[in-house]
């Protein structure tokens, strides 16, 4: 048990290092004002719904590999249940991806795009490394 729930916790932490260099490519193509803050959600949101389709892509992008990545590393550290631990990985990023949802505003077609690429991908990682 204690096997499996480490494999969880590096997948996540894997794939969430993932995510975070990539998501970082969007950060030097696109820098903030020097004067936005996140505490201005207006001012926030008009930057958000300023920033080229293909920089909600890479978003995209970052959570796919990401979650491709978690569920394959998660998978395989664990000696068993390999399908179900590297799902559960990606069912830790969906949540972490529907908070980044709430809190910021995104355009919709982004919002279902990218609500449905967590899971799925965790699970194919996890397939891939079975």
């Amino acid at each position: 048990m204690g096997k499996q729930i480490l494999a969880v916790i590096v997948g996540v932490i894997v794939g969430g290092l993932t995510i975070y260099a990539i998501e970082s490519i969007n950060m030097v193509r696109f820098p903030w004002p020097e004067d936005l803050s996140m505490e201005d959600k207006e001012a926030f949101a008009e930057y958000v719904s300023s920033l080229p389709v293909d920089a909600f892509i890479t978003v995209i992008i970052a959570h796919l590999v990401g979650s491709f990545i978690g569920g394959f590393v998660c998978s395989k550290i664990t000696p068993n249940k390999k399908l179900l631990l590297g799902t559960i990985c990606g069912v830790f990023f969906l949540a972490g991806g529907i908070m980044n949802l709430v809190m910021i505003p995104h355009p919709l077609w982004f919002m279902v795009a990218d609500l449905l690429v967590f899971i799925p991908f965790a699970w194919l990682g996890a397939k891939l490394a079975k």
